[in-house]
């Protein structure tokens, strides 16, 4: 829950600068903002390869009597191309199940909008050993509500929840496992064919110090960039580094 008109345009401006001599290329970037700012990103952003996303979705269908709830309808009035879901925060604040979540994944691939679906364990979990059990379980149950259709046009981001907001990474060795765990239960759940090729994005203290060394694990498709991503001195630093990178 970040931003502020004017600190908005400030930062939009930084990044359009950086654009201009940043060579996408291939390299897909985005960043998802909250609803209210949407229109003021995407007038900026509009026939710019840096893609628009929104930070949450509704779970409701196109329209009715939900007061407040911004529905994936809304969002292509934006020309958003993702939504995040399922972000831990949502999940502990909100109570969000993986049902909620997969009725959220469902809206947004009604109207060509892609999910990044979040998992990941807290603190408790991974001391007492049972993160790759609790992952894997979160994508079964995920599964028992998509169809393998609609799971393999989701993009998934692995969020050590513990790691979030306290400049602490997961050790590469946790990475990989946890990487490796998703992979494998995508698989089990639609599939090799499909579940080889959903992308599969690291998310927790990720920075403009760290995501270099990151991005350079095969099980890592991407990086789902929280904190550092609110101002443009460091998202732009890691943008750069991350885009020269796969360049």
């Amino acid at each position: 829950m970040n931003g502020a008109i004017s600190d908005n345009e400030a930062f939009l401006s930084d990044l359009l600068k950086l654009l201009e001599r940043l060579d996408l290329g291939g390299v897909i970037c985005g960043i998802a903002v909250p609803s209210v700012y949407l229109f003021q990103f995407s007038s900026r952003l509009v026939d710019n390869p840096f893609l628009l996303g929104s930070q949450d979705v509704s779970a409701r269908k196109d329209n009715g009597p939900f007061t407040g709830e911004i529905s994936a309808k809304m969002l292509t009035e934006f020309d958003c191309s993702f939504s995040i879901v399922g972000h831990s925060e949502r999940r502990e604040n909100f109570q969000e199940s993986n049902e909620d979540i997969a009725k959220k994944a469902t809206q947004l691939l009604q109207y060509g909008i892609t999910p990044i679906v979040c998992v990941g364990e807290n603190a408790v979990l991974r001391k007492n050993g049972d993160a790759v059990a609790f992952v894997a379980g979160q994508i079964d149950e995920l599964s028992s509500f998509l169809s393998k259709e609609l799971l393999g046009k989701c993009k998934f981001a692995y969020e050590p929840i513990w790691a979030i907001g306290t400049g602490k990474t997961a050790l590469t060795s946790d990475v990989r496992e946890m990487h490796t765990t998703i992979r494998r239960s995508l698989v089990k759940n639609i599939g090799e064919d499909s579940g080889l090729q959903i992308p599969i994005l690291y998310g927790g203290s990720v920075n403009a110090d760290n995501v270099l060394e990151i991005m350079s694990e095969e099980c890592v498709d991407g990086v789902l960039v929280g904190g550092a991503s609110v101002r443009m001195d460091s998202f732009g630093d890691l943008l750069e580094k991350a885009v020269n990178r796969l360049h």
